[in-house]
C-alpha cells in the first residue's frame, strides 16, 4: 500500500508539474512577470528569489502552479505588501498580453504534457528496444482432410524450421512455407521427444480461397515479465519459465495458460514450470484484474490473473527508428483516448472502463511492480489523457481560457465580466459534479 501511494504522488506531481511548466516556459518567452513557480502546494518550505521570480517548494507534493502578475488582480495588495514590486510595467501583466499570447500560455501546459510523452516513448524504444513476441510455433489444431494430417501433424508439434529456416521470434510459420502450386515445404517437428520430419504440399481451400496447409499454430507457454509481489513471483517464477502444466492438464501454447488463469478468479491451482533447468510446482491462486470485455461496447470484467505477462524479445533500433516506433505509439495513444471518448459519450462505452485517482493510484502501483519501463509508459499515457481532459471548452481548464481568449482575438473585444463569471460558476458546478461522481465510480470498480 505505500508503495502504491508513493508511486501514485510521484506521477501525479511529475505530470502535473511538466503542464505547470509548460505555462511558466510559454509566461516567461511572452515576457510576462512570472510572480511564483512553485513545485506543490500549500505553505512554502523552501524558496528562493531568483532575479523576478520566486522559485518555490511547497508542502503537498502534487504537482506545482504559476501565479502570473495581473492574471487574478489580486496584485495591488500584494505590491504594498512588498510581495512583488508596485512598478511592473503595464506590458508585462498577463491581462494586458493581447489575447494570441494568452492562448499561447494556456495552450502550453497541455502541449508540454504530450510532448512529455512523446519523448518518453521514444526513449523508452530506444533504450529497450522493440518487443518482438515469441514465435508462435505450437501446432494448436489440424484441419480435417489438409495437407498437414495426412501428413501427420498433431496438435502439440512444436515446429523447428520450415524449408531450412528456423522459427526464430518474429518469424511465424506462414513467413516460410512456400504457397505455390505443387510446391513441397519439409517441416522439421518435436513431438515430446522426438524429431520428426513431415513434407506437406499446400492444398486449395474454397472457403478460404487460397492454398493452405491446414494447422493453427501459437507461442508455447513461456513467461516474460513478472510482476513483483504478485501471485506468480510469490511461487518463485521469474522471467523465462516454461510452464508445463496446470492442475495436471498440460499447457501447449501461451493463449491456453492465460484462458486458464481468466477463468479461475480467486481459485488455487497447482502449476508446474521448468526454469532455468529446474522442473518447479506451487499452488498459485489468481487475483482480480479488469480485462476488455468481448463486444462491440468498451466494457471491462474481472478476470483472473497471476502477475505474469508474454516472453518476447528485444530487439534494439537506431534513435531514428525510435522515433518512427515511438511517435507511432503516441499517435495510438492519442486515437485509443479519443476513440474511447467517442463511445462514452454515444453510450458505446461502460461508465465501468472510467478511471479517476484512486484507479490512477492503483494502477500507478501495479505499473512500478512490473518495473521501470512500465511505470514511465504509465507516465507518458497519463499525461496525454491530462492533456485532452485539460482542453475541454470549459473554465477553469485550459480549454476554456483557450475559449474565452479566441473570441477576444476574433471579435477584438472581451467577453464582458458577467459573461466570464458565468462560464466560471458553470465550469465549476460541472467539475465538482464530474469529480464526484468519477469518484464514485472509483469507489464502485474498487469493491466490485
Amino acid at each position: 500500500m505505500l508503495l502504491t501511494i508513493v508511486t501514485f504522488v510521484f506521477v501525479l506531481s511529475v505530470v502535473v508539474f511538466v503542464h505547470e511548466f509548460g505555462h511558466f516556459a510559454a509566461g516567461k518567452l511572452n515576457g510576462i512577470y512570472v510572480i511564483t513557480f512553485s513545485i506543490g502546494f500549500g505553505p512554502k518550505i523552501l524558496k528562493k528569489r531568483i532575479g523576478e521570480t520566486e522559485y518555490a517548494i511547497s508542502l503537498l507534493p502534487f504537482g506545482g502552479y504559476v501565479k502570473f502578475a495581473g492574471e487574478t488582480g489580486e496584485e495591488e495588495g500584494e505590491k504594498k505588501d512588498g510581495v512583488i514590486p508596485e512598478d511592473i510595467p503595464e506590458d508585462r501583466l498577463y491581462n494586458r498580453k493581447n489575447p494570441w499570447r494568452r492562448i499561447s500560455v494556456v495552450l502550453a501546459g497541455p502541449f508540454m504534457n504530450a510532448f512529455a510523452a512523446l519523448i518518453i516513448y521514444i526513449l523508452s524504444v530506444w533504450f529497450e528496444g522493440v518487443f518482438i513476441p515469441n514465435t508462435g510455433n505450437v501446432v494448436t489444431s489440424v484441419a480435417p482432410d489438409s495437407p498437414a494430417e495426412i501428413a501427420g501433424f498433431m496438435p502439440g508439434d512444436r515446429v523447428l524450421s520450415v524449408n531450412g529456416a528456423a522459427l526464430v521470434p518474429g518469424v511465424e510459420i506462414s513467413d516460410l512455407v512456400d504457397y505455390e502450386e505443387n510446391a513441397v515445404s519439409t517441416f522439421v517437428v518435436v513431438r515430446v521427444t522426438d524429431t520428426l520430419t513431415f513434407d506437406v504440399s499446400p492444398a486449395w481451400n474454397e472457403q478460404e480461397q487460397r492454398l493452405v496447409v491446414g494447422i493453427t499454430s501459437g507461442a508455447p507457454p513461456r513467461v516474460g515479465d513478472v510482476q513483483r509481489d504478485g501471485p506468480a513471483w510469490e511461487a518463485g517464477m521469474r522471467p523465462g519459465a516454461l510452464v508445463l502444466s496446470v492442475n495436471d492438464t498440460t499447457v501447449t501454447t501461451y493463449y491456453d495458460l492465460q484462458e486458464m488463469i481468466h477463468s479461475r478468479l480467486g481459485v488455487p491451482m497447482r502449476m508446474r514450470w521448468v526454469q532455468d533447468g529446474d522442473t518447479l510446482s506451487a499452488d498459485i491462486t489468481p487475483k482480480g484484474m479488469d480485462a476488455p470485455a468481448e463486444g462491440e461496447k468498451l466494457d471491462v470484467v474481472k478476470v483472473g490473473a497471476i502477475g505474469i505477462n508474454e516472453f518476447y524479445e528485444k530487439q534494439k533500433v537506431s534513435f531514428s527508428q525510435a522515433c518512427v516506433y515511438g511517435s507511432r505509439t503516441f499517435v495510438g495513444v492519442i486515437e485509443a483516448i479519443l476513440r474511447f471518448l467517442g463511445k462514452f459519450f454515444t453510450g458505446g462505452a461502460s461508465i465501468k472502463a472510467v478511471g479517476g485517482p484512486i484507479r490512477v493510484g492503483v494502477m500507478a502501483g501495479d505499473m512500478v511492480r512490473w518495473g521501470f519501463v512500465y511505470l514511465m509508459s504509465f507516465i507518458a499515457f497519463f499525461s496525454v489523457n491530462l492533456a485532452i481532459f485539460n482542453l475541454l471548452p470549459i473554465v477553469p481548464f485550459d480549454g476554456g481560457h483557450f475559449v474565452l481568449f479566441l473570441f477576444e482575438g476574433i471579435t477584438g473585444r472581451s467577453p464582458g465580466k458577467r459573461v466570464q463569471e458565468l462560464m466560471g460558476q458553470i465550469g465549476f458546478i460541472l467539475l465538482i459534479a464530474l469529480m464526484a461522481v468519477i469518484f464514485l465510480l472509483d469507489i464502485f470498480n474498487l469493491f466490485r
